[in-house]
């Protein structure tokens, strides 16, 4: 046993602490949960037979250890939607029906974990710090949850804004054991070599392709992601691939001669985000003046000088400050009433900008579905081994290779930044089969937050947040399926759901997509500025 391990094993009570948290990581991959308590299922077995549990507690948002200023029963991690850290909030992932394996699998991922948006910090995070940082000292609290203000100093700095940080780099890298554990037979087969150690001769078999976004956080997560999921000989020295066996290819954000499927907004030039901050901060004017009022006996010199950003700040700071130094004290010093509220508040601003709200949303979602299409038909490159422009045909190409040939790549993950699988979602029309108070593509109230909702983008969008197309197939009759995973739990898409346990039927599925594909195929006069 590894002194990582070791420290892994021992750092927990049992059954006490499994109850505490639950772990989930990808359908068919390892589960740690509360069930496993209630059932005395004997967990040792399974954390010593894995040779990286010491990295198990950076993966997954956990609840911080201090005690909590105001009583909580929700860890606010998981409810911070594109700020929360990598977790699962599936309470189980879903496998695949009895009888059924794998095919093909395409995987859009989002980059992991940063230290601090550029946008958030300048609008709302960048004054609120300042602001304390000028605050008079005797407006400050000398005693309390609230002392801290005193030698506040946050760890989000402007200079390391949009860096990925060392746990999302860590992060990053079990993303790439986990996915090589949940798809192990998908990855190629290492190249066996002659007595004097060099590869066989033979015919060349392209490289396995990583496609990320050009952006660094995009190549730092994909490059960890590399180094957790191949062995070293393959991954390079950085993670950028050997070149021979692993091959990482970057992809210009904004580049509109390339399928245009990693970061489809920023090509779009009439798409943008900014207007869904009229609607969010709507909702923001309704809750943070009652976090205000509640906050008066704690800070009744200081809270009269705080606005409604500032409460935004503080919530948004908890998420961030604890990427960056693993705690921060503005998690404990919330209701969980007002976590759920800052919840809606992200969810009604992404319905506007990458949601249901947006006419963009399907448009910019069809590129990577249509590619992913054709990657699991088998049609993965051209003979330069380069990506295939989808847009100069409308009908879906054959497949290269029949289905029982040898293809050269069975697993497609590409990264990406948080508004594609939010797109790609829209394309697929999930989480449109609800009997929720408020339907995804229901416009959210502005005046009253409604107890249940379906468009949570905690559970979306978070950092390494993933959607993923599985195609799979029956043991016996070979008939193929499709199911979309969103963070290890299958959600129907509507309209493509006549197959086994509500997947889509392969045959179905491609009719599917080329239908919705026509539909948004007009990207170029959706996307071009009005104004011209």
């Amino acid at each position: 046993m590894t002194d990582g391990i070791r420290r892994f094993s021992q750092g927990f009570d049992g059954r006490r602490q499994f109850r505490r948290c639950s772990w989930l990581l990808f359908p068919a991959g390892l589960i740690f949960s509360s069930r496993a308590a209630d059932n005395n299922i004997d967990m040792a077995p399974i954390l010593l037979g894995l040779a990286l549990a010491s990295l198990l507690a950076q993966t997954t948002a956990l609840p911080t250890q201090q005690a909590f200023d105001v009583p909580q029963r929700i860890d606010p991690l998981k409810h911070l939607s594109a700020i929360s850290p990598f977790f699962i909030p599936a309470e189980q992932p879903t496998p695949l029906p009895p009888g059924h394996s794998l095919e093909r699998v395409s995987l859009l991922i989002r980059h992991s974990a940063i230290l601090g948006n550029d946008d958030e910090y300048e609008q709302t995070m960048g004054p609120f710090i300042e602001k304390i940082k000028r605050a008079e000292t005797e407006k400050l609290p000398k005693e309390g949850a609230w002392a801290f203000l005193n030698t506040y100093d946050s760890p989000i700095v402007e200079e390391n804004l949009e860096k990925i940080s060392k746990r999302g780099k860590d992060d990053a890298f079990m993303l790439g054991k986990y996915v090589r554990k949940q798809y192990g037979e998908l990855f190629p087969k290492k190249h066996k070599k002659s007595k004097g150690g060099k590869k066989k001769k033979g015919s060349k078999i392209p490289p396995y392709k990583v496609w990320t976004a050009s952006s660094e956080r995009d190549i730092d997560t994909a490059e960890a992601y590399i180094r957790g999921s191949f062995p070293s000989d393959q991954s390079g020295g950085h993670g950028e691939g050997d070149g021979e066996t692993v091959q990482l290819i970057k992809v210009p954000n904004k580049a509109k001669d390339w399928d245009r499927s990693l970061t489809p907004h920023k090509a779009c030039e009439a798409w943008e985000k900014d207007s869904s901050l009229v609607p969010a901060n709507k909702w923001l004017s309704v809750y943070a003046p009652q976090v205000r009022e509640r906050l008066r006996q704690y800070l009744p010199d200081l809270v009269d000088e705080l606005n409604d950003q500032d409460v935004l700040a503080m919530q948004m700071l908890c998420g961030y400050e604890t990427i960056a130094a693993g705690d921060s004290p503005f998690c404990h010093l919330f209701t969980d009433e007002e976590w759920r509220d800052v919840e809606y508040y992200f969810d009604i601003r992404w319905y506007h900008s990458i949601g249901y709200g947006s006419y963009f949303s399907p448009y910019l979602g069809m590129p990577w579905v249509k590619t992913a299409t054709h990657l699991l038909d088998g049609h993965d490159s051209d003979e330069k081994h380069e990506p295939i422009d989808q847009f100069k045909k409308h009908k879906l190409p054959a497949p290269k290779l029949p289905p029982n040939a040898t293809h050269t790549q069975f697993l497609f993950p590409s990264f990406t930044h948080r508004e594609s699988p939010a797109f790609v979602a829209i394309f697929l029309n999930l989480y449109n089969s609800t009997s929720l108070e408020l339907p995804a593509t229901a416009p959210p109230s502005l005046e009253k937050r409604p107890e249940n909702w379906a468009w949570r983008t905690s559970h979306l969008i978070s950092f390494l947040g993933h959607i993923s197309l599985e195609r799979f197939k029956n043991d016996e009759s070979d008939e193929s399926f499709v199911r979309a995973v969103v963070n290890g739990k299958q959600e129907e898409m509507g309209g493509c759901s006549d197959g086994i346990w509500q997947t889509c039927k392969w045959e179905t599925f491609k009719a599917w997509v080329e239908e919705r594909a026509q539909q948004y195929a007009d990207w170029e006069s959706v996307c071009e500025p009005k104004d011209k």
